[in-house]
């Protein structure tokens, strides 16, 4: 498939955090008929790489021409873009295709559709070029997003690895007995992985153990990895970007900790 970046709009939005550049809008076309805004942001110096950071929650981000976000402001990849470019990588945040987004939400399981997949497959073979290797992150439901780009995509536009925070891996219908994957086709994921949770994560949806039962399942990655992390605080709900969930009040610490895994896990060019 080829990628066209069919409008760059050149919007400053600020001077950008010390050793990054100013935010871009960018819109590619990511197949017939689509197209995605994607926030993108470059440090400095020469990128280590660059990240494509998935939101959680129903994911429609409602990117503007300004680059303001209708939604999302607060989830932890989208709050968190910039330290990743102080910590050397280009940051790209995308919305979904307008085909998904509905008032107030999104279609209900997009994330799991081809669609979706090759709309990430876009942003990742627009990366490429530029700031290889590129590593799709998804949070929460954007695990699902990361998990499902990771098993269809291939060539150019599959990721070289994936991380995914705090994510609802698995489905649970009562107890941890009866928890089940809510992504098919895992054995087909094929790149390094790294799970990272919560200790004291209280949503439902994502405890922590999840993980372990999850990485079962990866049995065509070439290596998987599980970190669990403390401290932070959790304010609102359980499930939501303040929460544990979210890892309030450590950001950096999570940044920190995922662009160290990079780093050790880029393949050699």
């Amino acid at each position: 498939m080829q990628v066209l970046l069919t409008a760059l709009v050149l919007v400053v939005l600020g001077a950008g955090s010390a050793g990054a550049q100013a935010e871009q809008v960018v819109t590619l076309e990511t197949r017939p008929g689509q197209s995605i805004r994607v926030l993108v942001q470059r440090p400095s110096g020469r990128a280590l790489g660059s990240v494509v950071l998935i939101a959680g929650g129903h994911g429609n981000l409602e990117i503007a021409a300004d680059g303001s976000l209708g939604w999302g402001a607060g989830n932890q990849l989208v709050r968190t873009r910039s330290l990743y470019t102080v910590a050397g990588f280009v940051a790209a945040v995308p919305d979904i295709a307008p085909e998904f987004k509905r008032p107030g939400g999104a279609d209900e399981g997009y994330r799991s559709t081809s669609g979706h997949a090759r709309d990430l497959g876009g942003v990742i073979a627009y990366l490429r070029p530029e700031a290889p290797p590129v590593w799709l992150i998804g949070t929460s439901r954007g695990a699902m997003s990361v998990a499902n780009a990771a098993a269809r995509l291939s060539g150019s536009e599959r990721p070289d690895g994936i991380v995914i925070t705090s994510g609802l891996l698995m489905s649970h219908r009562g107890d941890s007995q009866s928890a089940q994957t809510t992504v098919r086709g895992l054995n087909r994921i094929a790149v390094p992985t790294l799970l990272v949770g919560h200790e004291l994560d209280q949503c439902r949806f994502s405890p922590v153990s999840d993980a372990v039962a999850f990485r079962t399942l990866l049995t065509g990655a070439p290596r998987v990895d599980v970190k669990t992390l403390s401290g932070g605080i959790s304010e609102g709900p359980p499930c939501e970007a303040r929460a544990y969930h979210g890892f309030n009040g450590i950001d950096q610490e999570v940044v920190d900790l995922v662009t160290a895994w990079l780093k050790t896990n880029t393949p050699s060019r």
